[in-house]
């Protein structure tokens, strides 16, 4: 088992090599684009508090959040578009490694950039934030850990299918942008008028904003067992397409 597990942890180092070799885009993005929230919304936001704790403090768990899923959706996604374009992906399709195995390793390099990048963040912006502790350190270890894998997978279904970076462009834009705006990263949902209430609850992102918001802050938006169980269901179901396609495209 160890041996057939071979080409999966050396393609896995390569996704890690990779993107570690353009370390601005993947750590001082986020770390400029939290800078910036955090500043801002210090300002005006000075001595608001929402249920006990700080508002600062409930916009910093949702900034990570969407840090990480920003990380490990953009990683595969771009990587496998980017190989497509320069005759790379010719390599995917003749090594020994199953769909499962390809898709699986970018996966998971999209997380450990995703936990990376969150770390690094977390410690150039803490001092930032009335945080003085991590409410439930297992917990958010786990849901750090789901959220990369779930949201990786999904950029190997993007990375698959699309053709260009326009499409990816679109996604992250139209599709990943307005879900992290509607899973309360910003607020709580229960400000939501009518639907909207409604449709958060229905939004994979703002079980991943209020299972990391809870872990780290204590606080939950809704039932935090619940946000962990559509996450960890996510991660499993997520899988069967990501395979597909993925098997689907190196046959192609």
């Amino acid at each position: 088992m160890a041996t057939n597990l071979t080409p999966v942890i050396a393609l896995v180092a390569r996704e890690v090599k990779r993107f570690q070799k353009i370390w601005l885009d993947t750590v001082m993005s986020p770390i400029m684009s939290m800078v910036l929230f955090l500043a801002v919304f210090g300002l005006v936001t000075a001595g608001r508090q929402i249920e006990g704790i700080a508002y600062l403090a409930f916009v910093y768990t949702g900034l990570l959040t969407m840090t990480m899923v920003n990380a490990s959706f953009s990683n595969p996604a771009f990587a496998l578009v980017i190989s497509k374009n320069v005759g790379t992906f010719l390599d995917l399709q003749i090594t020994p490694v199953p769909a499962w195995g390809v898709g699986l390793a970018y996966a998971a390099a999209a997380t450990i950039r995703a936990l990376l990048t969150a770390l690094i963040a977390a410690l150039a912006t803490i001092w930032f934030v009335p945080v003085t502790g991590i409410a439930h350190p297992f917990l958010a270890a786990l849901a750090a850990l789901l959220i990369g894998l779930a949201f990786g997978m999904f950029g190997v279904i993007f990375g698959m299918y699309a053709k260009n970076f326009e499409a990816l462009t679109f996604v992250m834009t139209f599709v990943i942008q307005p879900m992290i705006f509607l899973a309360g990263t910003f607020y709580p949902i229960s400000e939501l008028p009518g639907i909207w209430h409604t449709v958060s609850l229905f939004n994979p992102m703002h079980h991943a904003v209020n299972l990391m918001r809870y872990s780290i802050a204590g606080f939950a938006d809704s039932d935090p067992m619940t946000s962990l169980a559509v996450m960890a269901v996510l991660a499993v179901a997520v899988f069967f397409p990501m395979q597909w396609i993925t098997k689907k495209n190196l046959k192609g």
